[in-house]
């Protein structure tokens, strides 16, 4: 030690003797070498952890550098979020260098943190997902991490049905509880279970059911007015039965007592017959005449109803007529 403090005494001493002109000369040489320095020393550090061009130099990165480039990261830094320390990135590289793998490995494990930090930040150039249906479930309530749904496969991040199987195999097609109506059979799960919905629960609801429904040409009407305006849930039950699986009279359960309702071959006539679905209303002569073929001429232009009391205490349809209709067979069912 003390011959390191003569040795640097003297180097000041004799600096201190040299011309002004060679100080002036030695002090900016040594400004050079010091700006120089840490500007070099900064441009490697930025590169090695900010430049996604330098995790691309070890040959078994290609893969995962294509699916990076055209994935929804591909303007974030991959210690954005494979975070690693500076000792621990000279220990990747010299794994490389030294061992020479042939395959990649997961040498950068990302944490929830790194997830959060964008997508529960408020900030709307990143997707939030802190309020919305699916992560109250399985992140929040359930405490899943990022990575078991969205990590699954390299840079794609984007959860397949068949991840969503891995927790619920009995709804993948032909288990129990697979889908059965045969126009969902091969839907993604998020198609009708919309994760990204906020405030909301995960189940569809009535809006999830119809924003698709509502497009599809099958001759079905979801008139604004119809008097059911409950979740569809209620009545289809798609991984249960292709079709509804409800009972009218478990709501309407006096309906067959009530005016017309109470006549033989309406009681015993399945309810859509004469009730279209998602209308219900009868407006129309159309359901009546439909097995009414003779009173096609009979006060035309007026709906049935306005005179045939279908809810009250005395349907208003008596003498012969009453006779002849209260006789005839009932519609087939459906």
């Amino acid at each position: 030690m003390r011959w390191l403090l003569r040795k640097i005494k003297g180097l000041g001493s004799w600096v201190a003797h040299l011309p002004i002109a060679v100080k002036v000369a030695l002090s900016a040489v040594l400004l050079i070498l010091i700006f120089g320095g840490s500007y070099g020393s900064y441009r490697v550090y930025s590169y090695t952890q900010n430049d996604p061009s330098f995790c691309r130099q070890c040959h078994t990165m290609e893969t995962a550098w294509e699916k990076w480039s055209t994935s929804e990261h591909s303007k974030i830094g991959c210690h954005s979020c494979h975070e690693v320390s500076p000792v621990g990135g000279m220990e990747l590289v010299a794994e490389y260098l030294i061992n020479k793998p042939d395959i990649n490995t997961n040498h950068a494990s990302v944490k929830d943190e790194a997830c959060e930090k964008c997508h529960y930040s408020g900030d709307p150039q990143w997707v939030q997902v802190e309020n919305t249906a699916g992560h109250k479930v399985h992140a929040d309530q359930q405490n899943i991490a990022c990575q078991t749904c969205h990590g699954m496969r390299l840079h794609s991040f984007t959860p397949s049905i068949e991840i969503c199987a891995a927790c619920h195999p009995d709804k993948v097609a032909g288990q129990q509880n697979s889908i059965k109506v045969p126009g969902m059979a091969n839907l993604h799960c998020t198609e009708c279970h919309q994760f990204l919905r906020e405030d909301s629960p995960l189940r569809p609801t009535r809006e999830t059911c119809l924003s698709c429904h509502q497009k599809i040409q099958s001759g079905v009407t979801f008139p604004d007015n119809g008097p059911m305006k409950w979740d569809c849930l209620q009545c289809h039950k798609p991984h249960q039965a292709e079709k509804p699986t409800v009972d009218c009279n478990s709501c309407h359960s006096a309906i067959k007592t009530e005016g017309l309702h109470s006549a033989k071959t309406h009681s015993q006539t399945a309810c859509q017959i004469c009730h279209k679905p998602h209308e219900w209303t009868v407006t129309t002569r159309d359901p009546c005449l439909s097995c009414h073929t003779d009173r096609a001429n009979h006060n035309p232009g007026q709906v049935c109803a306005a005179c045939h009391d279908f809810k009250g205490p005395n349907p208003t349809l008596g003498g012969a007529a009453q006779s002849q209709y209260s006789d005839q067979a009932a519609p087939p069912q459906t």
